[in-house]
Parts: C-alpha cells; sequence; structure tokens
C-alpha cells in the first residue's frame, strides 16, 4: 500500500511538473517566466522530497516521507501526554488508551489512501445532481431532507490539547452537564472518531459520534475496536453511521458540533433540533456559534446591536503558540426568552488554522 501511495505520489508531482515546465516554454514574457518560477520554487519548499523526485531517487523520497510522519506523531504523542497528565488529580484518563488512538488515527490521517477514499465518497454520494434530480448514488431528490454540498465535508483535525483547553475553559458547567445519571457526550460530524474517543478515554464519559461517511465511520470503529482490545474490554465509546438530524439528542449532556464547515442551512436545521431535544443545561462547543447566537437572540427585546466579530466580549490576547485566553460572554443569561446562553470563547491551534475559536453554550 505504501509503495503504491508513494507512486501515485511521484506521478502527479512529475505531472505537475511537466506541465509547468511546457507553460514556461509557451512564455514570451522573461519577466512572467521568472515570477513563475519564483512562486514553483516557494512551492517546493513545502512538497517533500521534491529535489529527489526531479533527479529520479524515489527512495530518498520515501525515506524523507517516513521521516516527517514519524516526526510529527512524536511531536503530537509529547503534546497529547503533557496534557493528559496535567490533568487533575482523580481523573480516569487512560493514557495508553489515548496513545493508541494518536498512533492509529494519525497513521490513517497522513496516508493519501485516506484522503482518496474520502474524496471518492464525498463525490460519489455529495457530488453535482444528475439531469433527473438524483443525486450520484441514486438516492433520491432530497425533497425531505436538506441538500448537503460537498463543501460540508472538508476534512480537518482538533489536536487534544486543543479540546481539553475548550472544555475545561466551561468550568462547573461542565460536571454539571454530564452529572445526572445517564448524560452523553456526543459529537455530530465525528469523523474517524478523534473527539469522541478523546471524551471516552479522558474522563469515562459514554461517549458516542454520529458521522453521515461510511469510510470515516469506519475508520473511527477499527481504531476503536483496536484500543478496547489493546485496554482489554469496553471503553465506552460507539459511533452511529448516519445523518445527525435523525439521531435522538435528549439523553446528551454535553454535545460538540464538528461545523466549521457545514452549510448554513445544515447549521440552523441542527440548532433547532438541539433546542427541541436538549435538556436544560446541556453544553454545545461550535466550531462557529453563529446560528446558536442567533436562536439565542431572536425575541430579545432591547438587545444591543453587535458589530464585527469579536465584540461583546475581550479577546484574550494569544500567546507565542498562538494560543487564546478565552472571553467571558455569559452576561444576562436567560433574559429575553433566550434558547442558548454563551458561556465562554477559546482560541485554540487546529490542523487548519493556529487560532480557530470556539464557542462553548449553555440550553437555558
Amino acid at each position: 500500500m505504501i509503495e503504491r501511495t508513494l507512486r501515485a505520489y511521484v506521478q502527479q508531482v512529475e505531472a505537475l511538473h511537466t506541465a509547468v515546465r511546457a507553460f514556461l516554454l509557451q512564455l514570451t514574457n522573461p519577466s512572467a517566466a521568472s515570477t513563475l518560477l519564483e512562486a514553483v520554487a516557494e512551492v517546493a519548499e513545502e512538497v517533500p522530497g521534491l529535489e529527489a523526485v526531479e533527479e529520479g531517487r524515489a527512495s530518498e523520497l520515501a525515506d524523507q516521507v517516513r521521516r516527517e510522519r514519524a516526526a510529527k506523531l512524536a511531536e503530537d504523542a509529547r503534546a497529547l501526554s503533557q496534557a493528559a497528565q496535567a490533568l487533575p488529580p482523580g481523573t480516569p484518563v487512560r493514557l495508553s488508551g489515548l496513545e493508541r488512538v494518536l498512533r492509529g488515527l494519525g497513521a490513517e490521517e497522513q496516508s493519501l489512501g485516506f484522503h482518496a477514499r474520502l474524496a471518492e465518497e464525498v463525490a460519489e454520494r455529495f457530488g453535482a445532481p444528475t439531469a433527473s434530480g438524483q443525486s450520484p448514488e441514486g438516492g433520491g431528490t432530497s425533497e425531505d431532507r436538506l441538500p448537503y454540498s460537498m463543501d460540508n465535508f472538508a476534512y480537518g483535525s482538533t489536536p487534544y490539547a486543543s479540546w481539553l483547553k475548550v472544555l475545561t475553559a466551561a468550568g462547573t458547567a461542565l460536571t454539571e452537564a454530564l452529572s445526572p445519571p445517564g448524560r452523553q457526550y456526543v459529537v455530530y460530524g465525528s469523523s474517524c472518531g478523534w473527539l469522541v474517543l478523546y471524551g471516552a478515554l479522558t474522563f469515562g464519559w459514554t461517549s458516542r459520534g454520529v458521522e453521515i461517511l461510511r469510510c470515516l465511520h469506519e475508520c473511527a470503529e477499527r481504531v476503536a475496536a483496536d484500543v478496547e482490545a489493546a485496554e482489554g474490554g469496553p471503553i465506552g465509546a460507539s459511533f452511529a453511521c448516519g445523518d445527525l438530524l435523525e439521531d435522538d439528542a435528549s439523553a446528551a449532556g454535553l454535545v460538540l458540533l464538528a461545523d466549521q464547515c457545514w452549510d448554513a442551512g445544515l447549521q440552523r436545521a441542527a440548532v433547532a433540533k438541539l433546542a427541541r431535544e436538549l435538556p436544560a443545561g446541556a453544553l454545545v462547543v461550535s466550531y462557529s456559534g453563529a446560528q446558536l447566537e442567533a436562536l439565542r437572540l431572536e425575541g430579545v427585546e432591547g438587545r444591543g446591536e453587535r458589530g464585527e466579530e469579536g465584540e461583546g466580549g475581550e479577546e484574550g490576547e494569544g500567546g507565542e503558540d498562538g494560543e487564546g485566553e478565552g472571553r467571558k460572554v455569559g452576561k444576562g443569561a436567560g433574559a429575553g426568552g433566550r434558547v442558548f446562553e454563551e458561556l465562554v470563547a477559546v482560541r485554540v491551534p487546529v490542523s487548519w488554522a493556529d487560532n480557530q475559536t470556539f464557542r462553548v453554550f449553555r440550553r437555558v
């Protein structure tokens, strides 16, 4: 599998170089050619082993890719271990299980095969409809449900330390939300299971994820089964493959919406669902929060005008690592018939940004 992946990688880079060279030969403006060459050189610095490809040394490329992948996993493992060991005494964290999750999902995430399967399923199931109005997989029209665009399925991941910082910023509200018997931690858009497994292996929560893409759901189940085998039994994590809008959220004490790239229509429908189903005191974590805030503000008389993003509370200044201290924004909660009150917003690094804002709301 690794050899096939590397061959495909080399072929794609060689094709790119051939196309660029052909284009350069057609340029009559020396300045334009120089500018393009400079741009290509900048790209070359970001592509592992590009020089090795040009010189036909594919084995050197393979070695470099393996070294860089191993270095990234080692760095991620150190950060995870430091964050887990800093938890308060008595936290039922299972570090060996978390490390196994990191190794298993990290290897999947770094493989081109993983991303190829993801792209193939998204295109097959959610690509442009046919002339008859049917989806590519023949699933019929979307008259009875929201149509999901391909933009919903951009892949990204949130490091363990970032996830932990967001949740602990909620303070005692987090403990209160999950303390009643039977309460669950639920991730909608659970991808390959990172955030679900974090909850089960850190706090011992009954944790479950709902993911609509089969390839990601199957990946989550494989890694969870491997962790359970190594840990000697169930770890309290489960996964369902399906539409989050058809799930029952009534037992959830904490819901994490992986909604960074969701269509506005899906965001509205998900928030409306949570407003109907969540018990009072339940928390909702969102990468966006716009729809939770909009529903919270509907019908509130005399509310102040909100300006650009960041108003309504003082943003914490980011440190050298890019992390912010967050802002408290829940004053006056419960007035005006609001549905959700915002407790805190925290900025942390994620795979696609150095400063991603997470917003934590509570069902009133």
